[in-house]
């Protein structure tokens, strides 16, 4: 698809959680519950699995179709681990009916250590880094900056490794990649159900954890900058929950927070403070959160796109919806057609995606609107007698008396504007969004002083 074809993009506002009245669909409902929703969810959005690889043409040699005898090969491999471990799936199925339960655990066993055997080829170390197109200066003049990438499914090494080398060359910085190792689409896709249902930590969500932790206790450190994709989304989401109990306000409010095809149920960012008649009271931890999804793709149509609808569940940050975009690759779908190669300056190709006007989804904002409104009530008859405790350290009053709540911006704690109440209409992708101020190495951030070290 080229960046010319998607006609229209929808926005999604972040989520004005004020009361707070949502929360994470765990902390709401029974697991059992949430695994029936995402099996059910899924079923029912499986017509859109052919569209996961639509357009197959590919542009360039590291797209992840590419039909470069190396990449071909790579491709083989996963396609050929996927259709066995969905036929030995269905053997072990039919085992567990008419066998013993030794013979038919035994059966499982032995599938388990065929499909990774299959697999190990393409499995690699579980941190790798580009520097792609990164200027050749001394000193690196992003040299306080980390920028983190988590993949999704199906993502071997080598799907890795040329991710994180797109990323490099399109935003002029050094990336790190965090491996998130693939058994196959099928095994993949039973990861994440178990992620999202059961809180399943994977080795790479707390590799990832104790590697982001040791970034934002990092005093020479002013931003970290998170990418993930697909499943690299709940990695993500999951990760942000475990720093947030780890570590102060004044190390999260370093990050700055961006996906793709999200997979994710939930995303949190809780607000620096709760309180009422403020015009700031939106302020969250971490200022800049996004994500970006085709909105016929199968993964985020099951996660972002599902969930950011729901009022009870929290889901912070920017949604953008590209109109009738297909497939789910990183570089393929999302890089080529958002941040195209052609133009890094975002003079002709990116005004496909980034000058185009925004539709909001009032809906949304209307279901938000309510759920906010009954569970105001709802507390105002509960707690009308309690006071909230204001933490004088983290809160300022402006000049016309309006008390400011801090919020991050990426480079620390920073006081924070009013809100205006504007949900973005009218506005364009460019206007609304944070992420393409990166490209080809530009700082948006490069006259400000961060404010903690």
């Amino acid at each position: 698809m080229s960046p010319a074809s998607t006609s229209s993009v929808c926005y999604i506002p972040p989520q004005p959680d004020v009361v707070p009245s949502t929360g994470t669909p765990r902390a709401c409902d029974n697991p059992l519950l949430l695994l029936w929703r995402d099996i059910r969810t899924l079923l029912w959005r499986l017509y859109l699995l052919p569209k996961l690889f639509y357009p197959f043409s590919s542009r360039y040699p590291d797209d992840e179709l590419s039909l470069h005898w190396k990449n071909s090969l790579y491709l083989g491999l996963l396609v050929f681990v996927t259709l066995l471990e969905t036929l030995l799936c269905l053997v072990v199925s039919v085992s567990a009916t008419l066998l013993p339960g030794w013979l038919s655990t035994g059966i499982f066993v032995a599938m388990l250590g065929l499909v990774w055997g299959l697999v190990a080829p393409i499995q690699g170390p579980m941190i790798v880094e580009s520097r792609i197109g990164v200027k050749e200066a001394e000193p690196y003049p992003h040299n306080h900056e980390r920028w983190i990438f988590v993949n999704g499914v199906m993502g071997g090494n080598r799907g890795l490794q040329s991710n994180c080398a797109r990323l490099s060359q399109i935003f002029g910085r050094v990336i790190t990649g965090i491996h998130n190792p693939t058994g196959g689409l099928l095994w993949d896709v039973i990861e994440c159900i178990f992620q999202r249902s059961f809180s399943y930590n994977t080795y790479s969500t707390r590799y990832a954890y104790d590697h982001l932790k040791r970034c934002l206790t990092d005093a020479s450190v002013h931003k970290v900058v998170l990418i993930g994709h697909s499943q690299g989304g709940i990695i993500v989401s999951m990760v942000l929950d475990l720093l947030f109990n780890d570590l102060p306000v004044e190390n999260m409010a370093k990050l700055e927070v961006y996906t793709f095809a999200c997979a994710a149920s939930h995303f949190n960012n809780p607000l620096r403070a709760i309180r009422p008649n403020s015009p700031s009271q939106r302020s969250a931890v971490i200022q800049y959160v996004e994500h970006y999804v085709n909105e016929e793709d199968l993964v985020p149509r099951w996660g972002v796109m599902y969930n950011v609808r729901c009022s009870r569940t929290r889901y912070c940050g920017k949604v953008f919806i590209r109109n009738g975009a297909t497939g789910h690759m990183l570089n393929q779908h999302y890089l080529n057609n958002i941040f195209p190669l052609d133009d890094p300056d975002g003079d002709t190709g990116t005004k496909c995606f980034l000058d185009q006007e925004v539709m909001v989804d009032e809906c949304t904002c209307r279901k938000r609107e309510a759920h906010s409104a009954t569970a105001a009530a709802a507390a105002a008859a509960t707690t009308s007698d309690n006071s909230i405790c204001h933490d004088s350290s983290s809160s300022s009053q402006s000049d016309s008396g309006v008390e400011i709540v801090s919020a991050g911006n990426g480079n620390g704690i920073c006081p924070d504007e009013p809100s205006n109440g504007n949900n973005g209409a009218g506005m364009t992708v460019r206007e609304l969004s944070r992420l393409w101020r990166y490209l080809d190495g530009a700082d948006p951030d490069a006259h400000e002083t961060p404010m903690m070290n």
